[in-house]
């Protein structure tokens, strides 16, 4: 294909117009309903950034950076929730005090006694110090839902800060708990603090039902404690990460839950707070990509969303579909340096599947960008690259080559290749297998853990879909996946494996969820190069079991 030919010049054309499709649909505004006029009531906060974590016991918190957070939440709320008063976290009680910030006072209440005692002793000589500046004090965050304390102990934890303060207490946890607990614990809190995320319920429930969903649970709940206010002090929704059932985390669905909640607290007086106010990467660690993704600001404190008029998860799609475009072009340089000679209508084919390509190659770098967690994942994020970038150089032109393309070595002449190198007489079939059996190796790794360990696992789309296609379209075309069965042992357990995990995962994750329902479909993809394989060799074996029972 001729750099100036015509067929190229329409490929060109072909991306072009394809990326601009995709693009402009990824980033297409949706109207939504307008949050009111004024703050939300409080939110979450924590000062980590980056890399900083909670567990890092030598952390310290720097007051000038509180001071910068605190004076942008102003803006937005009211009040702030804390979790703990050590690594420097009492700082932002006197740091609010400044802003006219209220704060709802978390004390971190674990396993160790010693430990939580501390906690309780330095939350009281700060209460004590800034009482018009607490709200309330929150003793204990989720201690039942971890299973590190029992309730009669939060009862003495929570009435030893009572006597000691004269401020209003309570404890927080998930509806569930609060339910099962005793009503002594009930009985002793000043109101009811209950979590409520629509996101992360045993059902979980859409953004555009999340408030419908609250709603139920406070109607249900409320009149299990009669004569206590019930308080929502964690609500929210995240920007990123897996899909649960049709729970599916964007900016749209953050910005259409949290618009939608302000709207119904101002209409019943309901009082809440949001989870929270800035991302929280070290979350990742514990909950996937979307437990990093809950704050209205992200870790470097950019407004996610506004809040009012309509929004989109890619407000800067133009630029995004420019950088496709100019991977679309590489991708149609590559196969024009290739020397395939293409018609017109394969012109076409090559110039669509190019803009696909570019736009499936920015997508998955802006996911590995929200979803590594540590070094080790960012590793292999770019091994996944490395795989699609051998897909875009290696399979996708053969594949569109058609009848012509060229076949990648099975399985076990690639490893045989790997033991005994011979490049040079073995040439594109062998740089095909080893992109195939990469891809395969990765995609399968990732299909097993979505099988057995999936609530924290996102369902990477984009690093996959251009290899799964690829790969089924260049078996498509040669047409010879039946020969050589004997040998091809390994293609048959490949491609018994990614059926399995394809209905496994279909089977766990439910019809609902498009992500996961499109993650089996891509398994099949993976497998349909050697369902042929699979077949004779099942074939071959009940021919010669049945011809040993003869003899």
């Amino acid at each position: 294909m001729k750099l100036v030919s015509a067929p190229f010049m329409l490929g060109l054309a072909a991306a072009a117009l394809a990326v601009l499709l995709v693009w402009k649909y990824l980033g297409a505004p949706v109207v939504m309903v307008d949050a009111p006029s004024g703050k939300v009531h409080c939110v979450s906060y924590t000062p980590y950034r980056g890399s900083e974590t909670p567990f890092d016991q030598t952390y310290m918190a720097d007051p000038k950076r509180i001071d910068e957070d605190l004076t942008q939440l102003a803006h937005v709320t009211d009040c702030v929730r804390t979790y703990s008063v050590d690594q420097g976290l009492d700082q932002v009680v006197p740091i609010a005090e400044k802003h006219g910030l209220k704060v709802l006072l978390g004390i971190w209440i674990g396993r160790d006694d010693e430990v939580n005692r501390a906690q309780i002793a330095d939350a009281v000589k700060l209460a004590n110090a800034h009482k018009k500046t607490i709200k309330a004090i929150i003793v204990g965050n989720e201690v039942l839902l971890r299973g590190e304390q029992l309730p009669d102990a939060l009862v003495a934890y929570i009435s030893e800060v009572k006597a000691a303060t004269g401020l209003p207490v309570t404890y927080a946890d998930v509806t569930d708990f609060w339910v099962k607990a005793p009503l002594k614990l009930a009985q002793t809190v000043d109101f009811i603090t209950i979590h409520i995320l629509p996101y992360w319920e045993n059902d979980p429930t859409s953004s555009a039902e999340g408030v419908n969903y609250l709603k139920s649970v406070i109607e249900e709940v409320g009149p299990m404690f009669p004569g206590k206010e019930l308080f929502i002090g964690e609500t929210g929704f995240p920007s990123a990460g897996r899909e649960r059932a049709e729970a599916t985390p964007s900016i749209i669905a953050q910005a259409r839950y949290l618009r939608d909640l302000a709207a119904y607290a101002q209409a019943t007086g309901l009082d809440y707070n949001l989870i929270e106010a800035y991302d929280q990467p070290w979350k990742r660690a514990l909950e996937g990509t979307a437990g990093g993704h809950w704050g209205i600001y992200t870790t470097d404190r950019q407004e996610k969303f506004p809040w009012t008029g309509p929004v989109s998860n890619h407000p800067e799609w133009r630029l995004e579909a420019a950088a496709s475009f100019a991977f679309a072009i590489l991708i149609l340089l590559v196969m024009a340096r290739g020397g395939a000679e293409l018609d017109p209508l394969a012109g076409l084919a090559a110039g669509i599947g190019a803009g696909v390509a570019g736009a499936l190659l920015l997508l998955q770098i802006e996911h590995s960008w929200l979803a590594w967690r540590n070094v080790l994942e960012g590793l292999i994020e770019l091994v996944i690259l490395a795989q699609s970038l051998g897909i875009v150089l290696f399979v996708l032109p053969e594949a569109i080559r058609g009848r012509r393309c060229l076949a990648p070595l099975p399985i076990a002449q690639t490893l045989a290749w790997l033991r005994a190198p011979d490049r040079a007489a073995l040439g594109a079939p062998l740089y095909l297998g080893l992109v195939q059996l990469l891809s395969a190796f990765t995609a399968l790794v990732i299909s097993l853990g979505l099988s057995f360990d999936a609530r924290y696992r996102d369902f990477p789309l984009a690093a996959f879909s251009l290899a799964a296609v690829s790969l089924a379209l260049l078996a498509l075309n040669r047409g010879d996946h039946k020969k050589q069965v004997e040998d091809r042992r390994e293609e048959a357990l490949l491609a018994a494996l990614f059926i399995a995990t394809g209905c496994v995962t279909a089977f766990n994750e439910g019809t609902q969820n498009i992500q996961a329902m499109t993650w089996a479909a891509l398994d099949f993809a993976f497998a349909l190069p050697w369902l042929g394989i699979l077949r004779a060799s099942i074939r071959t074996t009940v021919f010669r079991g049945a011809a040993t029972e003869e003899a």
